[in-house]
């Protein structure tokens, strides 16, 4: 690790010992230097402001059992209401909060809910609820007007993501009987706007823009037809017959939306075809079925196996760039690459940092690791824990291997999580804080 910026200065390059050459003198003392450079700066900045110290943390309080959920710039926190002779409820609050602020906006109270709740997100005035019905494995989603128990509508589906520029929810309907059913949801009224039948024998994925919506859905059968549909209004935009793998009737079907593409794959190899129109690009030998391929990966294709590490393919011609069998997971920041190690085991080693072209190695962050989305100027926050219960945090550049310290949150016991503005952790006390990054 390079470049750690912190407020004394830089740390030297790890590994390097600093050492004087033959008849030096030994250094004066560094708090007499430090005293000096202060005396110095103070002359020179005159009435310059202070720097203040990051501000405290915003905590909202939460009991152990509580759970929470980060949506756009709403932090929920779901807590069970109090039963008779103070046990927990089948009714549950969920409080809504702005972020980065951290103030309360609303109450809702989602009545007869006997599962755990699987997420919450908000549409306008509409507060959307996801919920285990059953311990077979069935799935609904309540709507309700915020700060009220009003409800506006139930489906018998999980959401998977709402557009609030389109007042659409994605829901997603995976019955314990079998039945595979997708439903664009308006918002306002609850009405069906679209459904989709997945086949049985069949698989549907989901394509996501830059900006982490759905745009598109994808399903593929065993026997190699395909058809691609507008998630915002369920229109069918292409369909083709294409040459199915074997492999895919009996070892399952493996198809991935990457970028402005469709990657087909089985053992023998893998098909790309465009997105738009399902016309063909290229076919190549490389196998990608037990491999996840993420949606977006700066100018490439990238794989992360299972066992095998991760390869990374041209997107043009579908030829293998370059393969590395000791990492496990990638990440895209800006024009580079974070990459985890190693296979089968928890990601202990440095992040490292790697040129997306040739799979060189930059550098590492040493102890700290990404989190959350990637800035707009290439860098991303990272999360240190250097203690039991102390979070450093700092942004990352990839670009120069620099760590600009921010600050630290004590009495974190971990759970935490980063939004462009904050950091969220669940606190030793079980309340929540909100760091801010800025």
């Amino acid at each position: 690790m390079s470049n750690i910026l912190i407020d004394l200065g830089e740390l030297p390059q790890r590994g390097q010992r600093r050492s004087l050459p033959i008849g030096a003198r030994r250094p004066i003392p560094y708090r007499f230097l430090l005293g000096v450079l202060a005396v110095v700066l103070l002359g020179l900045l005159g009435g310059a402001a202070y720097l203040p110290p990051p501000p405290a943390p915003t905590i909202i309080a939460a009991l152990l059992a509580d759970t929470t959920f980060i949506s756009g710039d709403r932090l929920f926190v779901v807590s069970a209401s109090p039963g008779p002779f103070g046990m927990a409820g089948q009714n549950k609050i969920v409080s809504a909060y702005a972020l980065p602020a951290g103030t309360l906006l609303s109450r809702t109270t989602v009545t007869a809910v006997t599962g755990a709740i699987l997420d919450v997100t908000a549409v306008g005035d509409a507060v959307l609820v996801s919920y285990r019905v059953d311990a077979v494995g069935a799935e609904a989603t309540v709507a309700l007007a915020a700060g009220t128990d009003r409800v506006l509508w139930v489906h018998p589906a999980r959401m998977l993501a709402a557009l609030p520029r389109d007042g659409l929810a994605l829901l997603h309907e995976n019955m314990p009987s079998g039945t595979l059913q997708w439903y664009g949801i308006d918002v306002a009224s609850g009405r069906i706007r679209w459904s989709l039948g997945q086949p049985a024998a069949g698989y549907t994925t989901v394509a996501v823009d830059r900006g982490g919506f759905p745009n598109r859905l994808v399903t593929a059968s065993v026997d190699g037809h395909i058809e691609v549909r507008d998630a915002a209004t369920g229109a069918r935009t292409a369909k083709a017959d294409v040459q199915a793998p074997p492999d895919w009737r009996t070892e399952g079907i493996s198809i991935w939306a990457v970028d402005d593409m469709v990657l087909t794959g089985g053992r023998a190899g893998t098909t790309a075809y465009a997105l738009a129109d399902l016309s063909r690009r290229w076919t190549n030998d490389v196998d990608l079925s037990e491999h996840y391929v993420l949606p977006h990966c700066e100018d490439a294709v990238c794989a992360v196996g299972s066992f095998d590490g991760v390869q990374v393919l041209d997107p043009a011609t579908g030829r293998q760039r370059w393969a590395a069998d000791h990492w496990s997971a990638l990440e895209q920041v800006g024009p580079y690459l974070l990459a985890d190690g190693p296979v089968g085991g928890p990601p202990v080693e440095p992040q490292a940092v790697v040129d997306p072209v040739t799979g060189a190695q930059r550098g590492d962050f040493g102890p700290w690791r990404s989190s959350g989305d990637p800035h707009p100027d290439g860098t991303v926050i990272g999360l240190w824990q250097a203690g039991q219960d102390v979070v450093w945090y700092a942004s990352l550049n990839p670009a120069t291997l620099a760590v600009r310290v921010l600050g630290s949150a004590d009495s974190v016991s971990g759970d935490c999580r980063t939004t462009p503005d904050v950091l969220i952790c669940r606190r030793l006390d079980a309340s929540v804080g909100i760091w801010q990054l800025g």
